[in-house]
């Protein structure tokens, strides 16, 4: 369809302020600065510079009124490649003012057009675990943007998974009582924690790309890279690295313990050890914006409590 008066074109270098002021004011639980989004959009690695494909502004008579990104890697996912069958929305949005008008169906269109010119088969809303190239929240906050979530299900998407996030004051968290749980009897036998060192960096390499390759992987690296090696925990079972959590500051995660080693409470003896670090380094709560209904059971155990409710949609093409 076409809007009367809206044009849709390619994003410029000089789109920047404007976009960042209407996002500010439309995706309100989501406020981003101009630094943060040159970082997240022009700078990603999956974005061409020469091209702009894959991202577009609705403009009405020369004011920026829409907004929306459309990815495809370009750059392979650790382990998992390409993704080729894959498409990624990590942000679509229209000013407050102007939507109910077709202009979010209007920009729709021109994603869609974009995926089936690259033989995408599912699309997703914003990502997957483990893949989701341009993350900035995990999918659609079903508080915050209802009517977001009922116009994607008018084009057809449906609601794949529902994370949440979570957070806690660690103030007061009783590190004593938590401790002792994880490390009850049966539980510690053969088991350790301790920190990624120089010495064992290829060994937690090596460990992410086979049980964990993707973006978390690409995470790990990332803080590696960024000199913060200290955050990041690594569990031992009987010498063999099984599990590991990281994190930046206040914010938990990525996180996760090998499969075949559940139920030995190494999560929780990772976890725990993490929040008694982050307290240590002055934290005064622990937050993360994306865990799936299992992780999510897990957490409220040492006291966390959800903050948002996502949707993860996806379409099939």
């Amino acid at each position: 369809m076409s809007v009367s008066g809206v044009t849709i074109r390619a994003v410029k270098g000089n789109d920047v302020s404007e976009l960042v002021s209407l996002w500010n004011r439309t995706l309100i639980r989501d406020t981003i600065t101009e630094q943060r989004f040159v970082n997240w959009l022009f700078v990603d690695p999956d974005f061409d510079p020469l091209s702009c494909e894959g991202c577009w502004v609705a403009e009405k008579q020369n004011t920026i009124v829409g907004f929306a990104r459309a990815i495809i890697r370009s750059i392979p996912n650790d382990g998992l490649g390409l993704e080729v069958e894959d498409g990624w929305i990590p942000v679509i949005f229209v000013a407050p003012e102007e939507q109910r008008k077709g202009i979010g169906s209007q920009l729709m269109e021109e994603i869609l057009k974009f995926f089936k010119s690259k033989a995408r088969r599912r699309i997703w809303v914003c990502g997957n675990t483990g893949s989701a190239p341009g993350y900035i929240f995990p999918g659609v906050d079903k508080d915050a943007y209802r009517a977001g979530l009922a116009f994607f299900k008018k084009w057809g998407f449906v609601v794949d998974h529902e994370p949440v996030a979570m957070a806690r004051s660690i103030i007061d968290f009783e590190y004593e009582r938590y401790y002792k749980e994880a490390w009850a009897e049966g539980t510690c036998e053969g088991l350790s924690i301790e920190s990624v060192t120089p010495e064992t960096v290829l060994e937690f390499l090596a460990f992410m790309r086979r049980y964990f390759p993707g973006d978390w992987n690409i995470a790990a690296r990332a803080q590696l890279r960024a000199g913060k090696m200290n955050d990041i925990l690594i569990a031992r079972l009987n010498g063999e690295v099984v599990g590991y959590c990281q994190w930046d500051g206040e914010h938990f995660g990525p996180f996760g313990v090998r499969e075949d080693v559940r139920g030995k409470r190494i999560g929780a003896k990772l976890f725990v050890e993490a929040v008694r670090r982050i307290k240590a380094d002055d934290g005064r709560s622990v937050w993360f914006n994306w865990a799936d209904p299992d992780a999510a059971r897990f957490y409220k155990r040492f006291g966390l409590d959800v903050t948002r409710r996502f949707a993860i949609l996806r379409l099939d093409i």
